[in-house]
């Protein structure tokens, strides 16, 4: 869109020149009309107050998780869960009378978590959790190394990296 504003007030540029030799005559009005074209041409090629003569087109890589991985005691992967194109996803033990996205009755910990233990929303280009029973608790470990207990009720946003405690259960987000 820039681009085509610095084309258009070039145009521009040249119309005017040409107008003014018109108006003036060729030997009166060329020194104003060579001052247009310049005008027009500085206009194609200093950029503008951005710094930039065109935004690139090339965006940072986000950081968004795509998949929920369960960790085992040495950080390998016991399963995992998809979640692109998602934007709720509930994690607790799937016990019949319920229905949950990630089912962690089958884990070591099961006896910790909850039937509805937590869940992830997507918003506006972010992945949140959510601690929804308040018995055994949420935690979420930093790709940095700094972990955090989540309050009941309070949502926290994470990132690829970062692990989430469900109870003792770990789930990495890739």
């Amino acid at each position: 869109m820039e681009r085509k504003l610095n084309y258009a007030a070039a145009l521009l540029c040249v119309i005017i020149a040409g107008l003014l030799c018109y108006q003036m005559g060729l030997r009166a009005g060329w020194p104003w009309a060579a001052a247009a074209v310049i005008i027009g041409i500085l206009h194609m090629i200093i950029p503008g107050p951005s710094g930039q003569k065109e935004r690139s087109t090339q965006s940072v890589p986000l950081r968004t998780p795509t998949e929920l991985e369960l960790l085992n005691e040495e950080g390998g992967s016991l399963a995992s869960w998809n979640i692109y194109g998602k934007n709720g996803i509930v994690i607790g033990r799937d016990v019949g009378e319920n229905q949950v996205t990630v089912n962690l009755d089958h884990t070591e910990y099961a006896s910790m978590i909850d039937v509805e233990h937590a869940v992830l929303n997507y918003s506006k280009d972010t992945w949140y959790v959510e601690d929804i029973s308040s018995k055994n608790g949420v935690s979420v470990q930093k790709s940095d190394g700094r972990k955090y207990k989540l309050t009941y009720g309070k949502p926290c946003r994470i990132e690829q990296g970062d692990i989430i405690f469900i109870g003792l259960a770990r789930l990495k987000l890739r």
